[in-house]
């Protein structure tokens, strides 16, 4: 049987996964989940999951949640020699992407959380001054990661390239790049959403992401003045 993805197409790690595997040329099997509804916390998914994440892959006996272990599960046991550049085995480039994709989890995703959370919990209306200043402090980062490469771990599109375009797909429709101050970034974004799996399957989602978003923002400000 092939893997079963469990996934929702507003979630940009989802997404990575989606991608990596259409790259691939794998038959995922396909579970859409509603977070909003919190439908990710049965028994059943919990003990598969801890985490309570969405993605989550499943193949056969094995569970594997977080998109950035996935995509590197995927790789290493589907991928072909027409892939390696997406993973290289150069000891160097591999730890170069590495640390991109951990700058996705452990930065760049989170950023986009703290404006996600809020908004989902009934709270948040805009996005504030702080929030902003998280993401510009993202943007410089990765203009910076782009100084001497095309892409970001490499001159070629890497797993990190796809990983962070997801997020930054979902935080750019928050907060535009400004083009002046990141130029590198700007080009790079635009160059990364003319690859045809981004237009198939990240464009989507992201865009019904930040729409969604944005309009529960607006719902939480008619709430929030409701009640005054």
């Amino acid at each position: 049987m092939p893997p079963l993805l469990y996934k929702n197409d507003n979630s940009p790690p989802a997404r990575t996964v989606m991608i990596v595997g259409d790259i691939l040329g794998l038959k995922l099997d396909m579970k859409d989940l509603n977070p909003v509804l919190r439908e990710q916390d049965t028994p059943e998914l919990t003990k598969k999951n801890p985490m309570r994440t969405i993605p989550m892959l499943e193949e056969d006996n094995f569970c594997l949640a977080d998109s950035h272990a996935i995509i590197i599960y995927l790789i290493d046991k589907y991928g072909r020699p027409e892939h390696k550049s997406y993973y290289p085995s150069d000891k160097r480039k591999r730890a170069t992407i590495n640390q991109r994709l951990f700058f996705d989890c452990g930065v760049l995703f989170p950023r986009l959380r703290s404006i996600m959370a809020p908004t989902y919990g009934g709270k948040l209306t805009e996005i504030s001054k702080s929030m902003i200043r998280n993401v510009e402090d993202a943007y410089r980062i990765l203009e910076t990661y782009l100084s001497d490469t095309l892409y970001l771990a490499d001159d070629v599109i890497t797993l990190a390239d796809i990983s962070v375009m997801t997020t930054m797909s979902s935080l750019n429709g928050l907060h535009p790049i400004d083009d002046k101050r990141y130029p590198k970034l700007k080009h790079w974004f635009i160059n990364m959403s003319q690859e045809d799996y981004c237009r198939r399957i990240n464009e989507p989602g992201s865009k019904q992401h930040v729409k969604g978003l944005k309009m529960l923002m607006e719902h939480n400000k008619v709430n929030q003045k409701s009640k005054l």
